[in-house]
């Protein structure tokens, strides 16, 4: 069936004015251009939609029928266009972003803080996981950008570095190496030292510059969250090697950070996103504001 919106926008107007003439005022049409619609709709439908009187039309069963039906068509085109616009403008709109744990809940609050205060109208969602998870998130489409550490070229994605995270040496306060201001990699021979789960990219940066310097390395704990690794450390569990911003989790408890040198080794932070997906525009200017404020950095 070959409806268009003119044969339905010339139904209405006429179903609610009475009158040819009236509706083609309405619409802007002359009153022929109106007819010929409504002859078209009622052949495409194979009903009569109209009564005909010498002066007035009104509407037939086959038509009162039809009418909400009609309405409801309209209406939702409109919503639907008006949802666009809006968003387009910035007045409404999600964006969904995914940040590594460290990175959500330090760097990557107060940039969406900025955000929504300069585009109120727009929500966005906040998703922390672990580093594993946000490359299959992004290919899911349950995320629109992530933050994360850059690995291997993925053909999916696509990451614009924004900053380097140097890896620092997390111990209790109390532990020998937290009066040092550096520590060497091959100070940490014998420690029991707590890693990051298989997947995520920091474990094997630091699992891969520990057999450097101790080839017969073996960790004495998994673990998949930054947070645990941190309390396990004030439990007096053990030492780990962690992102700098790491530093930030530490305040309220009994922990410290040190530098970690010979090798100096950080991580790459980039911004992530799908390849052959195009962002929304409340996307598009989040990616822009947060791009830019690294770059001032």
């Amino acid at each position: 069936m070959n409806i268009t919106l003119r044969q339905l926008r010339a139904f209405l107007a006429v179903a609610e004015l009475g009158r040819f003439n009236l509706a083609a005022n309405h619409l802007g049409l002359t009153q022929s251009a109106v007819s010929i619609l409504i002859r078209e709709l009622e052949s495409e439908m194979g009903v009569r939609l109209f009564d005909r009187h010498t002066r007035m039309v009104s509407v037939s069963v086959m038509g009162q029928e039809f009418l909400p039906q009609a309405r409801k068509v309209l209406e939702d085109l409109d919503q639907a266009t008006r949802s666009v616009r809006d968003s387009a403008a910035l007045k409404s709109g999600q964006v969904t972003i995914a940040a590594a744990i460290v990175l959500a809940a330090t760097i990557v609050p107060p940039l969406l803080a900025e955000f929504l205060r300069l585009h109120p109208g727009v929500t966005v969602q906040l998703r922390d996981m672990p580093e594993e998870r946000i490359r299959l998130a992004l290919k899911r489409n349950e995320v629109d950008l992530a933050i994360g550490t850059q690995v291997d070229e993925d053909p999916e994605l696509t990451s614009t570095p924004v900053t380097h995270d140097r890896l620092m040496l997390i111990c209790h306060a109390d532990h020998p190496l937290a009066r040092q201001r550096k520590v060497r990699w091959a100070d940490l021979e014998g420690e029991r030292m707590i890693v990051l789960a298989q997947e995520n990219p920091l474990r094997e940066i630091v699992v891969r510059t520990m057999i450097q310097v101790v080839p017969d390395f073996r960790p004495s704990y998994e673990v998949r969250f930054s947070s645990t690794a941190i309390s396990m450390i004030s439990a007096g569990m053990g030492v780990s090697v962690l992102p700098e911003n790491s530093r930030l989790l530490t305040s309220d408890v009994r922990v410290r950070s040190v530098g970690l040198v010979e090798p100096d080794i950080g991580r790459e932070v980039g911004l992530l996103q799908h390849r052959y997906r195009s962002l929304s525009p409340a996307a598009s200017l989040l990616r822009e504001m947060i791009l830019q404020r690294f770059a001032a950095q």
